[in-house]
């Protein structure tokens, strides 16, 4: 394995000699002497002199004049950053907002984003976003992630300390934002932060951006990010966090009163070293798992939402693009084992970033439950950024949740990002290994790959190639499929067709294809699929539709409940789906969309329609109201039938 991953990293070094193209776009924060409380009226003394930065369109026509002028102010107190965005729109009334819901998807609405990359390296930052309803989202940047579901490279998981308030007027809106910095990590004594804004306007289909003015670029894309200067000597304070917590219980009969109590404690250690502490932890208001609903044999991983493990939960991602298949750290398997909930005694993180050192260490003590007695849980990570593109780093387990082994993980990854590989383009490249031991199984205890993305407007191009041992056993994180070598190709050709063709009324076209292609250590196939979706566009007035045909060869090892009662014998199976959708544009205050399934399911076949309907409402008459947004759609969604052959 040791000449495989040398090898691997070999490669990400020979692109280390094309440098980023400069991005020497910059603003400098204002300062105010005291603080105080936001509620969108742009029109106080604080913000007349401010510094202010103007937005320009980024797509889809880069640098174009627009009618929906943007500009951003920056002032900032020793504790707090300060922004303030006017947004104009010259058809106010037609602003969309679908969610007021704290982390809501705010992918169809008007929408205002900041990013801040608190030590400039262009690796970790934090995502402020606001809607034109007040709806606030906020999460975090870091290397390698994306979203499963979404692609988003934004967790969303995370909170920090920040207010924000919303204006709408006549002309459009405006909103104001308190950034208390207590939430944040950073070196005080460091003068620049990275940044981007940018804003979003749907019933347009138009972003607008301040730094990257470029189709392959976007604001979450940190290579692409500009500078806010002044922010030496801004202050986190002491960092300090009390949650202290008791509950008490009454049963009848012989039970009587019952209670416990523990607490949380938070502490800056350093300006760039942050403490957390739990004792006797209480995940009791943790919000509810989302639910992930897979027609699959294979396990599938559940979102983290317990605050204790959210915090720096970003130091932690590990590699590009594994998210569903290899977790080498899954938070998830602390404090519960076989889906039954295990209390966690004690837990204690510490999290920084200094120089070129990102730095996460955890450690927990978890309690006796039935026949499991406590035990110990470790993981730390530490990445070291060899400069502004390349990033090195390793992580360790120890501990096995269910105590049956003495479990240790150690893994390595490098990950490499450009935005000027020939010329202006996004090219990443990552590689990882993984060995695990303390388990006497026999078998291959390694694991390693390779992923190389080439994300950009025209082209969006994908290729990776992961090999996992069958007895490689991260007991703290999560494999899918042990004992697999995985090969995925996406290949994405956007074209947007130009102003004097006859095909002008389309915004872009997406046709692309997937192929996965999976063997056993001995290179017989487990799984292949293919995705075909030779139609899929948007217009330029935000109607879509796609059409998508899913070759599928599958092996069963073993049987697969894949509901009571309902088993799928082990064996060959070979089954085409396919898949057509149109949906009317999602500004619009009633959105339409109709989906029609059909296909094979192993020995089954099944048909599917799913006609859904959407639509916001506005209260009152006031540029001020708010829209509210409604579903009706399970009333309208239906008919969803399935038949399996024996």
């Amino acid at each position: 394995m040791t000449v495989r991953l040398a090898a691997l990293g070999a490669m990400a070094g020979l692109f280390v000699a094309s440098p980023v193209g400069a991005r020497d776009i910059s603003i400098s924060i204002g300062s105010v002497a005291k603080p105080w409380v936001v509620d969108g009226d742009l029109a106080k003394k604080q913000w007349q002199d401010a510094p202010s930065l103007s937005l320009i369109q980024q797509s889809p026509s880069p640098g174009q004049a627009t009618p929906f002028i943007t500009t951003a102010k920056f002032l900032r107190t020793q504790r707090h950053v300060y922004v303030a965005v006017a947004s104009t729109d010259p058809h106010a009334e037609q602003m969309a907002v679908h969610t007021l819901q704290r982390d809501g998807d705010q992918t169809n609405d008007d929408n205002v984003t900041i990013v801040l990359d608190t030590y400039g390296d262009k690796k970790l930052a934090y995502v402020l976003q606001i809607n034109a309803g007040g709806a606030m989202a906020d999460g975090l940047i870091s290397p390698g992630y994306t979203n499963f579901d979404t692609g988003s490279p934004v967790d969303y998981s995370w909170n920090g300390y920040w207010a924000a308030a919303v204006r709408r007027n006549p002309h459009g809106w405006t909103a104001e934002i308190d950034i208390d910095t207590q939430s944040l990590q950073f070196d005080s004594r460091r003068d620049k932060w990275g940044l981007n804004v940018s804003r979003y306007i749907p019933r347009t289909q138009l972003t607008l951006a301040w730094s990257g003015i470029d189709l392959n670029a976007s604001a979450t894309n940190l290579a692409w990010e500009g500078t806010l200067a002044g922010m030496q000597g801004t202050s986190q304070g002491s960092g300090f966090e009390l949650n202290p917590y008791g509950l008490a219980q009454y049963a009848g009969g012989h039970a009587g009163l019952s209670g416990k109590a523990g607490v949380d404690v938070k502490y800056n250690l350093t300006p760039q070293l942050a403490g957390l502490l739990s004792y006797h932890t209480d995940f009791s208001e943790t919000p509810s798992n989302l639910l992930n609903v897979a027609v699959s044999p294979f396990s599938q991983s559940v979102p983290e939402t317990r605050a204790f493990f959210l915090d720096g939960s970003n130091i932690f991602n590990f590699g590009h693009n594994l998210s569903e298949s290899f977790i080498p750290f899954y938070s998830r398997n602390i404090g519960i084992v076989d889906g039954s909930v295990v209390p966690m005694d004690a837990g204690l993180k510490v999290l920084g970033h200094t120089g070129h050192w990102t730095v996460g260490f955890l450690d927990a003590q978890m309690g006796a439950a039935g026949a499991l007695a406590p035990r110990n849980l470790f993981s730390g990570r530490a990445a070291y950024d060899i400069n502004n593109q390349w990033q090195v780093g390793a992580l360790v387990t120890h501990g096995d949740p269910t105590g049956q082994t003495s479990n240790t993980l150690l893994a390595f990854d490098s990950t490499y990002s450009t935005a000027s590989f020939a010329g202006h383009n996004n090219l990443n490249i990552s590689t990882w290994g993984a060995r695990s031991s303390g388990d006497a199984r026999p078998g291959n205890h390694s694991g390693y790959g390779l992923d190389v993305a080439y994300p950009n407007d025209l082209w969006w191009a994908d290729f990776s190639y992961n090999f996992y041992g069958d007895a490689l056993d991260p007991a703290l994180g999560f494999l899918q499929r042990p004992g697999t070598k995985q090969s995925y190709v996406n290949v994405n050709y956007q074209p947007r067709p130009s102003a004097d063709s006859s095909l002008n009324w389309v915004r872009q076209f997406d046709p692309y294809f997937t192929f996965r292609y999976v063997t056993d250590l001995n290179d017989r196939m487990l799984s292949k699929e293919w995705r075909l979706i030779p139609l899929q566009f948007v217009t330029q007035g935000g109607w879509s539709t796609f059409l998508h045909v899913n070759p599928t060869a599958e092996r069963l090892t073993t049987p697969y409940n894949i509901i009571p009662n309902v088993v799928v014998p082990a064996g060959d199976y070979h089954f085409t789906n396919g898949y057509f959708g149109l949906s009317t544009p999602k500004a619009y205050p009633w959105q339409l969309t109709l989906e029609i399934e059909a296909g094979g399911l192993y020995s089954g076949h099944y048909r599917a329609t799913n006609p859904e309907m959407r639509c916001r409402r506005r209260t009152g008459d006031s540029p001020r109201a708010s829209p509210r947004p409604c579903s009706i759609s399970p009333a309208l969604r239906a008919v969803a039938r399935c038949r399996l052959t024996e």
